[in-house]
């Protein structure tokens, strides 16, 4: 599982590659980070092999509830050939309006937009390892901090008709949604997936490195 520790102290990645077992810390240094710019088809398929949902067109909220936004075209996809793992942008939400009860229950939603960011993943066949959600992040925001993925809108996006991404387990691909809740004054939204560096027990070094989307 990617391991995400507020400091670079030593943490060990419980992943395993061949026999060989590594040792992973959560490098958010800004190590170099490559700009993907390359076009995908926007089709996707899911890890049974069948097409993923349709996205829901813009609708109202009159009664309160989740309203949900434009979807915009990405297309475009991260391959991560140390660790033999992929991911497909395929396209963003960034108008997504929690319902009424949310931003009663998420004070923070008031300051916040809410972005949601539609992504197939492949994990590596390489690693015992799973791959989701939470190796993205949303980089360049107003405070210089790379901002998480969250769950807590993970029932109401759903309830909408935007499936939550689910982790893919070591080989297999997954498609979903991704939520994030950048400040309204955040212009600029950049998807980063981040590779944290490992150090095998053979002495094989895996260094850390941002691999970034720019959205829109």
């Amino acid at each position: 599982m990617p391991i995400r520790v507020a400091t670079c102290v030593s943490a060990v990645a419980t992943m395993a590659v061949c026999g060989v077992l590594l040792t992973g810390c959560n490098d958010d240094s800004g190590a170099g980070a490559d700009v993907v710019s390359s076009a995908t088809p926007s089709a996707s398929a899911t890890s049974d092999g069948s097409s993923p949902a349709a996205s829901p067109s813009q609708s109202a909220a009159g009664d309160g509830g989740a309203a949900a936004g434009t979807a915009v075209p990405v297309n475009k996809t991260i391959n991560d050939d140390v660790m033999g793992e992929k991911a497909t942008i395929v396209k963003y939400v960034k108008d997504f309006q929690p319902s009424a009860a949310a931003k009663a229950k998420f004070s923070a939603l008031a300051d916040e937009n809410v972005v949601l960011v539609d992504v197939t993943v492949t994990a590596s066949s390489k690693y015992y390892d799973s791959f989701g959600a939470t190796s993205f992040y949303l980089t360049g925001m107003p405070n210089g901090i790379d901002q998480a993925s969250t769950t807590i809108l993970d029932d109401e996006i759903k309830a909408a008709g935007y499936p939550p991404l689910k982790d893919a387990e070591t080989g297999k691909t997954s498609t979903g949604w991704i939520v994030f809740t950048p400040t309204k004054d955040a212009d600029k939204l950049v998807l980063r997936y981040k590779r944290l560096a490992a150090k095998g027990s053979d002495g094989t070094d895996i260094a850390a490195k941002n691999f970034d989307v720019p959205l829109g």
